[in-house]
């Protein structure tokens, strides 16, 4: 689809009736788990926050997800730490977790 300036993707000429009630789907359940993550005791937040850390400090609460090719920085990130979060932790305000994340690992830099 060509973006149109001033149109959204569900006023795009494009956009059926199946992709519109889909995408409204989506945000109401997206909207409902948000608010559910902040009102509950202690809060549960998304944690994307350890690019660029070593893996080593942040093993606990992360996986390493390994590609079949090797890891290049192209961004300065050096060899063993985390270039991107694939999928975040899950995790309790008081810092304990609910789910591991996973994280893609520099295994070589250019």
């Amino acid at each position: 689809m060509e973006t149109e300036d001033a149109k959204g993707l569900l006023e795009h000429k494009e956009a059926t009736e199946e992709l519109k009630e889909k995408m409204k789907t989506f945000v109401e359940s997206l909207s409902k788990h948000c608010w559910l993550m902040i009102i509950s005791s202690p809060i549960v937040s998304l944690n994307f926050d350890v690019v660029g850390q070593k893996f080593e400090t942040i093993k606990d609460r992360f996986l390493e997800y390994t590609p079949q090719e090797k890891v290049q920085s192209e961004h300065g990130v050096p060899i063993g730490c985390v270039l991107l979060v694939a999928w975040p932790c899950l995790q309790l305000e008081n810092e304990s977790f609910l789910t591991k994340g996973e994280v893609v690992i520099v295994d070589e830099t250019k």
